[in-house]
């Protein structure tokens, strides 16, 4: 079982209200609600230190113009569009014969 500690935290009340309400419809508590937005926010920041870290290693004439950023973040930032499979053709199954009596 993973060690946890009991803290005390202020928070906005508009904002409690709506974490308690989307644990709530997902089914988790409000610790562990907070606890899995607060691993998300240490995620996302290690992620954007990993691509600093890369991106340093970049010659200056090398990084993205403004016009090549404000593309890049526009096209990032856009909604995934999934392909859908598609559908497969169901195999014909064969005709059953009944059986004469």
């Amino acid at each position: 079982m993973a060690a946890t500690e009991k803290i005390s935290v202020t928070i906005g009340k508009t904002e409690l209200s709506h974490a308690k309400r989307l644990a709530d419809r997902l089914g988790v508590s409000l610790s562990g609600f907070l606890t899995d937005a607060l691993k998300e926010r240490i995620r996302e920041q290690a992620r954007r230190e990993a691509a600093q870290e890369v991106l340093r290693t970049f010659a200056p004439e090398d990084h993205a113009s403004p016009e090549e950023a404000s593309a890049l973040l526009k096209q990032w930032s856009a909604p995934r569009v999934r392909a859908s499979k598609p559908s497969r053709p169901r195999k014909a199954s064969p005709k059953r014969q009944r059986k004469s009596r």
